[in-house]
């Protein structure tokens, strides 16, 4: 059997495995930040700390109650702490930005243009990096 007279058909059938696997990425990226998303918002971890606590521990209704409360209110708490540290992150971001931009030359400047973060994209995900070790890049 010559493979070359098969060429469609291994063409198709190689089409036919990029998609599935390209798809199989983006369907698993998307569930797997859904769940990572999920997972960081402290009023889901309210919900799940609460079940699991009822299910080990089978406090009495009035404990419950008293407990719940103490959950809410650690909650709140989570909740504004997370939000102070998305907007002190993002001063920092914007305040390196402008010493960056004080530091280039014009040409520089419209070429950093492309770089610069925009609002929209200063989320808690562009946090996710690290500094360089002693200053060495």
């Amino acid at each position: 059997m010559n493979v070359f007279r098969h060429w469609k058909i291994i063409l198709a059938l190689a089409a036919v495995v990029v998609v599935s696997g390209l798809t199989g990425i983006l369907l698993g990226h998307g569930l797997a930040r859904r769940h990572f998303n999920a997972r960081n918002d402290p009023a889901n971890w309210n919900e799940h700390v609460s079940a699991e606590f009822d299910r080990v521990v089978k406090p009495t209704p009035e404990q419950s109650a008293r407990i719940q409360a103490h959950l809410d209110k650690a909650v709140r708490e989570l909740q504004g702490i997370r939000l102070e540290t998305i907007a002190h992150s993002t001063n920092v971001i914007w305040r390196l930005v402008a010493d960056v931009e004080r530091e280039l030359t014009p040409d520089q400047l419209k070429a950093f243009e492309v770089m610069k973060p925009k609002p929209s994209d200063l989320t808690i995900d562009v946090l996710n990096v690290q500094p360089k070790k002693n200053g060495t890049p």
